[in-house]
């Protein structure tokens, strides 16, 4: 008992003092200003019937500014970076990238903040079915369907020669018919990005290669 009232005013004082200071570290630890930054990946809206638009930015970088205790709550998730394409015509455009979502006030910077978007018109053609095959194990003796239908810009679809199917790496020890997913490509059987094939895959029969001799 003793040990308690001894300097018992001290340690009230020391206690209230305490008490203060750690309320007072919160709250301004809660009100100070902080920065920091998330990575929103960009997408495209209002593009017209027809067209089809493309843009090489796929992703910003925004800056927030505010109180610690709401950035620490926000997430990528939380916001959408966006490219207004509604009313553009085809061609090659230059549009500002818009940024939406909770706390949007303390959005202090937005990079890049704008964007080359290309609109380009919709279509489609029919192209033949071609293979690629090692000419050692197997080789393709049908391929069904013969012709495809590819679909996307025209820019795109005017560099396709044919959709490939690759059977260098199968091997067979008698005839088969397998599934294979078709590749755009150009006249250098190159890969032709953003073009899409219907039927998606085509039914390919092989056998195995006999050497002459």
């Amino acid at each position: 008992m003793d040990l308690i009232r001894r300097n018992f005013g001290l340690k009230v004082a020391a206690v209230v003092i305490a008490v203060g200071l750690w309320f007072g570290f919160n709250y301004l630890t809660a009100s100070q200003t902080y920065s920091t930054t998330l990575q929103i990946p960009v997408v495209l809206h209002g593009v017209a019937p027809g067209l089809v638009a493309t843009t090489t930015t796929q992703d910003v970088t925004i800056q927030l500014s505010g109180p610690r205790s709401v950035l620490e709550k926000l997430a990528p998730s939380d916001f959408a970076a966006y490219l207004d394409c509604t009313g553009k015509q085809a061609g090659m455009l230059s549009l500002n990238i818009a940024v939406a979502g909770p706390e949007s006030d303390k959005i202090q910077s937005v990079s890049p903040s704008a964007a080359i978007v290309v609109l380009d018109r919709y279509g489609y053609r029919t192209v033949p079915v071609i293979s690629a095959d090692n000419g050692q194990s197997v080789i393709a003796t049908n391929i069904e369907p013969k012709s495809v239908i590819v679909a996307g810009s025209e820019t795109a679809l005017a560099k396709v020669m044919a959709v490939r199917v690759s059977i260098e790496d199968t091997i067979a020890t008698k005839p088969v018919t397998v599934s294979l997913r078709p590749v755009p490509v150009d006249v250098n059987f190159v890969p032709v990005l953003g073009v899409s094939v219907a039927p998606p895959t085509v039914r390919v029969a092989i056998m195995p290669h006999k050497a002459p001799g």
